[in-house]
């Protein structure tokens, strides 16, 4: 009973003995409410400890203990049977015939020590054979139990290991969309910055490019630049393309009507539809394009960095606008009059003086079959 105690005091200081130490203290307060535990709480606990230990769902730590519980319990099993034997034995020899009424009472004992002897049959002494073989089936079960503890706490610390592992590549996963994110942030924070400098600078291209174009359109045909300059600047213009690989489109136009206008409203009228085309109608190209006066009545322009097809919206849209502006002429109002348009693109190595002799025979092929409008070549 010391024994038993002090297992319950060890098994209440463990989280997982609740089940192991309520099995035992049921089993001792169920014998003990007629008096101290004897011989048949020892039988009872022996038994339970049998069936727990059997139970696979329990802990294998558990399961191991309640065998060591048995294996002290066991020798004062044994004791006991011994006892009883040689009490019996006593009995028999002093013993003279009972009545039938005292054999009746005899039989009756002797049936009750049969049934205990088939209960404590398996945990009494048996024959040294049996013991070592019982012996060795315990040892067996034994070896069985702590290896299934063993490999028990190999898989908890597998588990543990693996969560490890996971932990940190966790952790490392965070560590790494943290530097992304910062670097992210520092990009975006860059190119707002940068986009804030854009919005900026276009601004101001904008307004200089508005106070370009009413300058323009408040210049004399005079203040256009003249042939010889045209031509300088598309040799310049040539040679940046060679370099660049852009392409570059040259259109001539010429005034159709000017001597007509110039007959019935006079030469003053003719010079105001030429002013007219010089700051109202040519002078709405982009900043960069060219725009010259190249002869009496007509006018060259070219288009860097544009392709045949951008060109040619840019003139038909020029004719547009030609063909609803009307001019004031004392009192009259003139409509202006049309334009034939020839459009050329630069081919590579083609030389300057050659590109515009390809577009003023554009231009004379196109008033030659009557044409209006912009003629591509």
């Amino acid at each position: 009973m010391q024994t038993i105690s002090r297992y319950l005091e060890t098994l209440r200081g463990t989280v997982d003995g609740d089940e192991l130490h309520g099995i035992i203290a049921r089993t001792l307060r169920r014998h003990s409410r007629n008096g101290p535990p004897g011989p048949d709480c020892l039988l009872d606990l022996y038994e339970q400890l049998d069936a727990y230990a059997r139970d696979a769902v329990a802990l294998p730590r558990m399961r191991i203990r309640a065998r060591l519980l048995q294996q002290h319990i066991t020798p004062y099993l044994t004791d006991l049977k011994r006892a009883r034997l040689a009490e019996g034995r006593r009995h028999d020899a002093t013993a003279a015939a009972p009545p039938a009424a005292t054999q009746a009472a005899q039989a009756g004992t002797a049936d009750a020590e049969s049934e205990a002897a088939r209960v404590l049959e398996g945990v009494v002494e048996r024959p040294r054979e049996q013991q070592a073989q019982a012996a060795a089936e315990r040892a067996a079960r034994y070896n069985e139990l702590l290896r299934s503890e063993k490999d028990a706490w190999q898989a908890i610390y597998g588990t543990v290991k693996d969560y490890q592992r996971l932990k940190q590549a966790w952790m490392k996963s965070l560590d790494e969309l943290a530097q992304q994110r910062d670097a992210l942030e520092q990009k975006l924070r860059r190119t707002t910055e940068k986009l804030s400098r854009l919005e900026v600078e276009h601004e101001r291209l904008r307004t200089a490019l508005a106070q370009a174009r009413t300058d323009a359109k408040r210049a004399r045909p005079s203040a256009l630049p003249r042939r010889d300059a045209f031509a300088r600047q598309l040799q310049a213009e040539i040679r940046r393309t060679r370099r660049s690989g852009a392409p570059l489109a040259l259109g001539l136009i010429r005034i159709e009507g000017l001597d007509g206008i110039t007959e019935r409203y006079g030469a003053e009228a003719a010079d105001a539809a030429l002013r007219c085309y010089a700051q109202e109608i040519l002078s709405n190209f982009r900043a960069y394009d060219i725009v010259a006066h190249y002869d009496s009545d007509q006018f060259a322009v070219m288009f860097p960095d544009t392709a045949k097809e951008g060109a040619r919206r840019a003139l038909e849209k020029a004719y547009k606008r030609a063909a609803e502006t009307h001019i004031n002429h004392a009192g009259a109002s003139i409509p202006l009059p049309p334009f034939v348009g020839a459009l050329v693109t630069y081919s590579p190595g083609e030389d300057p003086a050659v590109l515009l002799k390809r577009a003023e025979r554009a231009l004379a092929d196109a008033r030659a079959r009557g044409e209006r409008g912009v003629i591509q070549s």
